[in-house]
């Protein structure tokens, strides 16, 4: 069942989940403070939106390297290196002073992070790689979780005045303990299955892998956008008190907990197709009515449904493309998640883009169109399987 090379895949597992757990704290900081960062620096509703996604540019660059970098010369190094990028871009931002500094910030804690990104999930499914589908949404559970935690510190925080820029400097410890554990634990030295690794360059032709690539740059979408706009959007649409934007992060980091936990026990029963075409759905169905304007107790509740249904889009897609290209390595997982971050890039974006316009009701009620579009790719690809 496990990995002959991992002595400890329990071991590894857990460490993947530490710094998955980073992740979730990480990226979910600038949410968190940007009406803070905004007031102070001056941000407009199109330049928050892109400080919101310039993290994800640095995932997007650093991700496609990460992976196939890991295939060729290991994982530890570049997971150690993932660390130090994440505390250097959390001080950048800490000390910025205008918008192109605190972007840079964002960015350099983008690339850390991609790297995670892109290596945890292949790694984590190289320690048990009978059990995928269970593994990567156990392993994703601890995004949300990270998330939860934050904002219970945050949360804590608001209460004896810390400024944003305090904030950032605390978070620094979350990239610490899954550092120091990479650098003593072994590791394995390939990800893939048998003794050669599929080039990406044959992977990226197969149409079965190119649908993969497209649904998971929807699910970035339907999951990274409106988590990073939240607490702002429930401060400004439904006009309530920043601690209402915090509790509504807080909701929708529990419920994505709870869905990958779930969805990890279901995976024993129904194949990934059918949890991602159910989280779709319910995902239309979160975003339309989050955008009704019907008060923030509804808002909230919406969005924490968003969090259930979204969960299981993202792993549940890592675990097929693991399914159907075992041999395909650390650098097919790179791929993916690089689609996905690109996602997350959009989103945001869109958002903010959107909201300058007409509001950000009509900006979050617009990110419906992707989990639509994930539906209508899964009806083609069972068409396809079938002929």
């Amino acid at each position: 069942m496990e990995n002959a090379e991992i002595r400890s895949p329990g071991l590894v597992l857990a460490t993947c989940c530490l710094a998955m757990l980073s992740i979730g704290v990480v990226t979910n900081i600038p949410a968190l403070c940007l009406t803070a960062i905004a007031d102070e620096l001056r941000l407009d509703s199109a330049q928050s939106g892109l400080f919101l996604s310039c993290a994800f540019w640095g995932l997007v660059v650093s991700i496609p390297v990460a992976g196939p970098a890991a295939d060729r010369w290991g994982f530890r190094y570049l997971l150690i290196g993932s660390a130090a990028l994440q505390v250097s871009g959390l001080l950048v931002v800490s000390h910025s002073h205008g918008t192109w500094q605190v972007c840079l910030g964002a960015g350099i804690t983008g690339l850390g992070t991609g790297i995670l990104d892109a290596l945890l999930t292949p790694l984590a499914c190289a320690a048990y790689p009978k059990a995928r589908a269970r593994t990567a949404n156990l392993l994703h559970a601890f995004y949300p979780i990270g998330m939860f935690l934050l904002v219970l510190m945050f949360l804590g925080l608001m209460r004896v005045q810390w400024s944003w820029r305090t904030i950032y400097r605390l978070m620094i410890v979350a990239s610490v303990p899954y550092a120091i554990f990479f650098m003593l634990i072994p590791l394995p030295r390939h990800s893939h299955e048998g003794s050669t690794r599929m080039p990406g360059r044959r992977l990226i032709r197969r149409g079965a892998f190119r649908f993969l690539l497209v649904a998971i740059f929807l699910a970035g979408v339907t999951e990274l956008g409106p988590s990073q706009w939240l607490p702002a959007y429930v401060e400004q649409a439904a006009g309530s008190a920043r601690s209402a934007g915090a509790l509504g992060l807080l909701l929708l980091g529990l419920m994505m907990a709870v869905g990958r936990l779930g969805n990890s026990w279901l995976a024993r029963r129904a194949p990934p197709q059918r949890l991602i075409a159910a989280g779709a759905t319910l995902s239309v169905m979160s975003l339309v009515l989050a955008a009704l304007p019907a008060g923030t107790s509804f808002t909230i509740g919406c969005l924490g449904m968003l969090g259930l249904s979204v969960s299981g889009m993202w792993p549940s897609l890592l675990s097929l493309a693991g399914n159907r290209f075992p041999e395909a390595g650390a650098s097919m997982y790179s791929l993916l998640s690089t689609s996905g971050n690109l996602g997350g890039l959009v989103g945001p974006l869109a958002i903010g883009l959107v909201a300058q316009g007409s509001g950000l009701r009509v900006g979050m009620a617009t990110l419906a169109l992707a989990p639509a579009m994930v539906l209508v790719l899964l009806a083609i690809d069972r068409r396809t399987r079938r002929e």
